[in-house]
Formats: structure tokens, sequence, C-alpha cells
């Protein structure tokens, strides 16, 4: 950690004794309405190549710091064109008149500049991703893609699959509300695998938002909220080639191809295959580091636009994939040996259609639907000794939405109707559930916005659920901006519940030899467990200075989740599972800190602590009688960050990123402790030590439409030992390859390249 933060020092001080003078340069931002020229409030105005800049205020004024370089000045806005200024002069007034995009394109270029950073006009503490953001990892799919996002944790679920999974404010990943363009999407069956179906090179963009997001969106997000926003057909991009190649024999290619029909619709072709052929095994417990198996998926996206304001656009999509994975001796078709097959099937289709009303601004109608039917089998165990989890699932959901305002635009408000549908049929071990669960509801939520530095969002929803009856989910944001909009305060506070689904969202326990127990409560609720309900809050604190002479940026967040009622697994008993329902369970704390500078013009550099207070509660637990709270297993209390990037003017980027982790309590794992080596006189919970993960990339950009790079992923090859509990008896009731808590493959080195057009 010591060199960690050496690095980042030498980089403050090899830029702090140099002194630019800065001028304060002043101006207007206004947008055309009819023949007149108004105010425009909340105009990004930047200099050219920085993504550092402010916001003009509600007379549509700015003022901005010059340093060094060229003085190009741009201003941009939402579905406005960007408008570039060169100054001659940094003492003359500064004059913006944007015009209207009649085309998406130009909102896409500009969402595309920023890279990483907090949404300023959001009133939720959300963190925008760039598509270059997530390209400075080794980024295949999108679990992969939050190595650098210091908000989410990352790490592998099982030591036999190579699945990985994220956390957010110390809760697992189905705890937060994974959306694509705004709809559910990562859920039910999809919870366990759905991150790692997504390719990244697909995404144009992902906003995280912690805490309990809209009520717009629905009742399911209790950690928080993460949108992916797809690439769409009227973008930039018309074709795109990225191939990847990893050590480990993997292999990935995506394709994008884009076909404007007309000026006002256009589609896209996106395809990708991936295949993993080399059978790993670097520690030498006779089992496969990694899967062996095929990825395949294709979508098709169509998106149009009409002069009367009716847009809309309509997606379909298929995914096949295939893993094997097990012991060695299993590929040598071994019939005692050990395998696992899995096999995966999805279908869907989303669309959406909206239309502005001409006779009232600010007002619009809109519409959402999604069908996502998926199919798994899963095969463990040996020829004559096997388990198998056979899993089918249809998904429905349909959202209708106005939005308008009230009297003026300090008061907007969004309201309407949405319907979830869930037919979800599982088996393993003798275990057969079915579950049918209709959601209607409706909701409303009003937004008051009297000036840009200041806004107020309080939201409700009542939904009927056809299993678990009525429920309302309130929710409350607030943001205010001041010290000249450099410093901004955000609070929030709402409930969140969700229809838990224990053997889809926790698939690490198929492979091991635990049985499962559950404890039945009601024979009419969804797998005879109450759904979990919870409520967070939170509050965040973010600050725009200078430190010497470099632009920097603070923020502090704190949140905190108390569950009403919970659906626990616990593993604390050796060969055994439970579930069970818990109420008033668990409760999670939240603090992290972080810092971003820019020491000069290509520089960045991201410094993070996040520490985490998460204590559950276990019926089970205590081996003398029952354990009423413990940390939660597998989540590590500290983590420091840092990530660098470089760029230079001739295209290159380099990007490092460190993470150091603190220990986390391994589930069900005791020391014990001898008086004289016969009595036990103590027993305390077991922790994995401490550990450093540093990636880092190297990228190379040609006439801004082929970049090669190469990179590496556990630089420092740490590897958990033994990851595979009782690997050389996988019959064995103690037999886990659950209990992972750090790196199981080592040193990653891969490569590629891209081709836009």
């Amino acid at each position: 950690m010591r060199k960690i933060i050496g690095l980042a020092l030498c980089v403050l001080v090899l830029h702090s004794y140099a002194q630019h003078e800065h001028n304060t340069i002043k101006g207007t931002v206004t947008f055309k309405n009819g023949n007149k020229s108004e105010p425009l409030a909340g105009a990004f105005v930047h200099w050219a190549e920085n993504n550092n800049g402010v916001y003009s205020d509600a007379n549509g004024d700015f003022n901005i710091e010059h340093h060094h370089g060229p003085a190009i000045l741009i201003a941009s806005f939402a579905s406005y064109t960007s408008d570039t200024i060169e100054l001659l002069n940094l003492d003359q007034e500064v004059k913006f008149e944007l015009r209207e995009a009649n085309e998406l394109g130009t909102a896409i270029v500009i969402a595309k500049r920023i890279t990483y950073g907090l949404s300023k006009l959001d009133p939720r503490t959300t963190t925008l991703l760039g598509e270059r953001e997530f390209q400075k990892a080794a980024c295949c799919n999108l679990s992969e893609s939050f190595e650098n996002a210091p908000a989410i944790d990352v790490s592998f679920s099982d030591a036999v699959t190579g699945t990985k999974q994220i956390k957010m404010l110390g809760l697992d990943g189905f705890y937060t509300l994974i959306g694509r363009e705004y709809m559910p999407s990562v859920r039910t069956l999809n919870s366990y695998y759905g991150l790692s179906h997504i390719p990244a090179a697909w995404v144009n963009g992902i906003q995280i938002t912690k805490g309990a997001g809209s009520v717009v969106n629905g009742y399911e997000s209790i950690a928080g909220q993460i949108n992916i926003e797809m690439k769409k057909p009227f973008g930039k991009e018309k074709f795109l080639l990225d191939q990847f190649a990893g050590s480990g024999g993997r292999f990935e290619t995506d394709l994008m191809y884009v076909k404007d029909i007309n000026k006002y619709v256009a589609t896209s072709i996106l395809a990708r295959y991936g295949t993993r052929g080399m059978e790993n095994d670097r520690n030498k417990d006779g089992f496969l580091d990694m899967p062996t198996g095929q990825d395949f998926k294709i979508m098709n996206r169509w998106q149009f636009y009409s002069e009367s304001g009716l847009e809309g656009t309509a997606n379909v999509s298929f995914h096949d994939n295939v893993q094997k994975a097990g012991q060695l001796a299993f590929y040598n078709d071994d019939p005692s040996a050990y395998g696992i097959g899995i096999n995966s099937r999805v279908i869907d289709a989303f669309a959406k259609l909206g239309r502005a009303r001409k006779d009232r601004e600010l007002s619009s109608f809109g519409s959402q639907y999604n069908f996502n039917h998926s199919e798994m089998t899963s095969v463990y165990g040996g020829e004559t000794n096997s388990k198998t989890y056979e899993a089918h699932t249809d998904q429905v959901y349909v959202n209708l939405l106005y939005e308008s305002y009230i009297g003026n635009s300090f008061h907007h408000y969004q309201t309407g109707v949405s319907f979830l549908y869930d037919n979800v049929r599982e088996q393993y071990d003798g275990f057969r559930f079915e579950r049918e669960e209709a959601v209607p509801g409706v909701f409303f939520e009003y937004t008051y916005k009297p000036k840009e530095t200041f806004s107020l969002v309080g939201g409700i929803r009542a939904d009927y659920n056809s299993i678990y009856g009525l429920s309302v989910t309130p929710r409350l944001h607030g943001k205010y901006r001041f010290n000249k909009d450099k410093t901004a305060i955000r609070v929030s506070a709402g409930t969140g519940r969700r229809t838990s689904n224990p053997l889809a969202q926790h698939q690490y326990i198929f492979a091991s030899g635990r049985t499962l127990n559950f404890e039945m409560a009601d024979p009419t609720l969804a797998y005879r467990l109450e759904q979990e309900v919870a409520i967070n809050s939170g509050i965040s604190f973010e600050h725009e200075f200078r430190l010497a002479y470099m632009p920097a940026t603070i923020g502090i967040d704190y949140f905190n989740t108390r569950f009403l009622q919970e659906v626990v697994i616990d593993r604390e008993t050796a060969g055994e599972v439970r579930f069970y329902n818990m109420e008033n369970g668990t409760r999670a704390n939240s603090i992290q800190t972080q810092l971003d500078l820019t020491p000069a013009r290509r520089t960045e550099i991201r410094l993070a602590y996040r520490m985490f207070d998460v204590v559950s509660k276990y019926k089970y637990a205590n081996i003398n009688g029952p354990q009423d709270e413990m940390a939660k297993p597998f989540i590590s209390r500290h983590r420091a960050f840092i990530n660098i990037t470089q760029r230079t003017r001739t295209d290159w980027q380099f990007s490092t990123t460190a993470t150091w982790y603190g220990p986390q309590r391994i589930a069900g794992a005791k020391d014990t402790t001898y008086s004289s080596g016969v009595f036990l006189y103590d027993i305390t919970d077991k922790f994995s030590p401490n550990f450093y993960n540093w990636n880092a990339q190297v990228s190379k950009t040609f006439k801004k439409k082929f970049e090669v790079y190469i990179g590496g992923e556990n630089l420092l090859n740490f590897r958990q030992e033994n990851p595979i509990q009782e690997a050389a008896n996988p019959f064995d009731q103690n037999f886990d390859a659950g209990l992972v808590w750090g790196p199981i493959f080592g040193r990653m080195v891969y490569g590629g390249f891209r081709l836009r057009i």
C-alpha cells in the first residue's frame, strides 16, 4: 500500500512546483426560441480536450478559469447542437447560442466525452461511466466492467465456473436493480450469470446510482440502481469490430453493423462469439481453474423518429451459452470424476415508444415493454452420482408513463402505471418450486426545481402482488449546490422490496456437497418465504477545488441499509445450507471517500477508500447455541483504490489500477485454540488475509478508427490457496467450491484491437 501512496505523492510533487497564470473567462449561453434568444440554464461549458467544466446558471451566465493550452471553449446541452469558440482575446466576453439538434447523434457524442464522473444534474448520488472508462480493463462482458469504479466490488462467486459477481453498499448484486435503458433486466434466473452475458462492446454508457432509485423504475432497488445504455442505431459508429484474446485460451469477437434506412429509421445488428478451449489447472488441485465452453449472442435493434414527435426503438436478441467445468479426469471420460455442465438460452425482446406534446412544452407520453424467456440446465457430479438444476422463467414488463409540469417548470412530475409478471419453474435435488407472480402498480414522482442548484424529488408507488398483496414504496431525494456551484450535498431515503430467488441467485451452492434445508413458513408464498423488505438512507458531499494548481474533486458519502424482512442463506454449518426468513436482520453501513485529481490536461488520478460495516443475524451460527449477530461473510471491511490514467497527444493511453482488500470473514470457518492441547477454550471466526490486486493496460489509437491494446490483470499473481474445500473428495458432504474470497486464476495477460468506422 505504501508503494501505491508513494506513487501518487510522486505525481503530485512533480506537478506542484509548476505555477500557471490563469484568467477567469465570463460568458453567456442562450438558445434560439423562435426569433428570440433566451438564457439556457444548465449548459455544460468546458475547454477542448478537458472534461472538467462548469454549468451555466439560471440566467445562462458562467465563469470558467483558463490555465494553459489552446483557448478553445465548448458549450453543450442535452438535445442541442454543441457550439465551439476559439478565443483570440482572453479578456473578451463569450456568447454561445445553441440550436436544437434534429438527430440524436449530437447527444451521443456529448455523452462519450464524459468517461467518468458524478452527475451534477441528478439529485441522486449517480456516477456516470462512459465507454472509454470500462475499456481500461479486460471487459469482454459487463461483470468485468466495474474494476475502476470504487462504488462496485467485483469478485469470483465460486472456484469452478469463473463467474464474477458484484456487490454494492456491502450487499449482493441482486439487491441492486440492474436495468437496460431503465427497464429491469438482470433478475430472477439471470441474476447469477446475467451480467456476464452482456457484451461490454455493445454498451455505450453506465449510470450507477447509490441508494433507493426512482419509483418510476420499480420497487426492487434496495442498495442502488445500475442502468445500462446500449449502443443505438442513430449513433456515431456505423461499424465496430472488437477482437479480444487472453491467456488461458480465451477468445472473443464482437461485431456491430449499422444501416440507415432513411432519415427517420435506422437498424443495427450486434453479434458476439466467444470461446475458451484451454484446460488450465494452475494450483494442481485436479479441477479446472476456468470452464471451457462457447458463447454466442445476436441482437437486432431498430430506432425511428417522426416529424410529429413520435419516436421509439424495438429490439430482439438470442443468447446461447455452453460451459464445462470440473475435474481434469472428467475431460478424459473418467466416469468416476466430478464434472459440471451448464447450458443456458435466453430470448429477449424489448421496446420503447414515446411522443412529445407539441401543445405543451416539457410534456410527453412514454411506454416501455420487455419480454424475456430464459432456460437453464446444469448438471453437477459424476456419471452415476449427479444432481441436476433445471429452470425456466418468463418475464413480462410494461411501464406506461406521462410527464409534465404544474403551473411552471419549477414543478415537474412523472406518473403512470406498470405491470410486472414472473413465471418461474425450478427443480433441484428433489426440490421443485413454481412461482407465478403478477404485480400491477401505479406511481407518482414530483420534482421541485426552482433553479439548477436545488432540487427535491418525492416519489411514491403502490403495487398489488398476486402472492404478497398490497405494498407501498415511498422515496425522497434532495440536492443542493452552493459555493458558486462547486459544492453539493445530496440526501436520499426510501424503501425497497423484492421476491427472493434462493436457488437462481445462489448457484454456487450447487458445486458443493451441502444438503439444502428450506425452513418453509407459509406454503402459499413463493418458496414459502416472505418478501425481502429494506430501508435505505444516505447522504453525500462533493466539493470541487484546486490542490496547488490542479483541478480536484473530493466526494464523501454514507449509506445505511436496514432489512425489516430478509431471506438468509446460512452456510455456517458444515455440509448444509439453510434458507429462512429473518426479521430485522442485516444492517449495512457504507462509507466511501474519493479524490479525483487532474495534474495535467491528459493525466487523471483517482484515489478512493471504502469501509463496510455489514452485520447479519443467523439462527445456527454458534455450535454452543444461537448466535445473534455476525459479520456478513466474503465482504472486505476495508478497501483502498488508486487509478492513474495518462494520455498523450499522439493517442497513446496508459492506465493502471491497484486495489488493496482487507480481511473477509469465511462462512462457517473457525479458528480454534486449545489449552494444553486438550480443552477447547476459544472459538473465533476465521478471516482471509489482506491482498493486493494490480491491473494495467496500454493502448494506441490510429486515426480515431483503429485501436490496439495490451494489458494484464492480477499482475502480482496473487491466488487464493486451495479455493476448493475437499477438492480431492468431490462427493464428500464437506466438498465446497463456493468459499471464495480472492483471485483463483492468477496472472492474466490479454490483448486485442478495435476497429470503428
